[in-house]
């Protein structure tokens, strides 16, 4: 059997252990409301979106000019890439692309949206048509260029025809 002394240190014992749990219960409550409160905050803020500037072609349009053809796709992919809720088809991303064409590049476009071409559903089949169609241009607009760049200078004779050769047969 416990000594009284032994009792009384177990009564102290036993009302500490209720304050603490007292405290506790108190704090879990207290959490609880501020939880709560946060909760509510967190519900009733919808995700907002980030309204982006829009972006524009450092060149404008693209218009079917052979050299402009690789800036205006990259900023084509530097649009779809920070705005990707936008462009989650690979029809909007044709869409997007054919709306910032002008001159040959849309009268090329054009017979292809009329006659509901199957490439314009599919990104990359889209790409495909426009990179055949304009960088075989792009070759030989800049063979073209080289042609009349060509100068005999200090190369010797030999040299000269090869390179205009060469030059002839990349324009096809």
């Amino acid at each position: 059997m416990a000594t009284e002394e032994q009792l009384q240190e177990m009564v102290a014992a036993v009302q500490n252990l209720s304050a603490e749990v007292r405290n506790l219960s108190m704090e879990v409550q207290n959490l609880k409301a501020e939880n709560s409160v946060l909760k509510q905050l967190v519900t009733v803020r919808e995700p907002r979106q980030v309204d982006l500037p829009p972006m524009s072609f450092p060149s404008g349009k693209f218009d079917g000019t052979p050299k402009q053809l690789k800036e205006f796709l990259d900023t084509c992919k530097v649009y779809f890439t920070f705005r990707t809720n936008m462009f989650t088809t690979g029809n909007s991303q044709v869409g997007f692309v054919i709306s910032n064409m002008s001159g040959n590049a849309l009268a090329w476009a054009t017979p292809l949206v009329t006659r509901a071409d199957p490439a314009l559903q599919e990104y990359n089949a889209f790409l495909t048509l426009l990179k055949q169609n304009f960088k075989r241009q792009e070759i030989l607009y800049t063979a073209c260029e080289d042609l009349l760049d060509i100068r005999q200078g200090q190369t010797d004779v030999l040299s000269y025809i090869l390179t205009f050769k060469r030059l002839v047969t990349e324009t096809g």
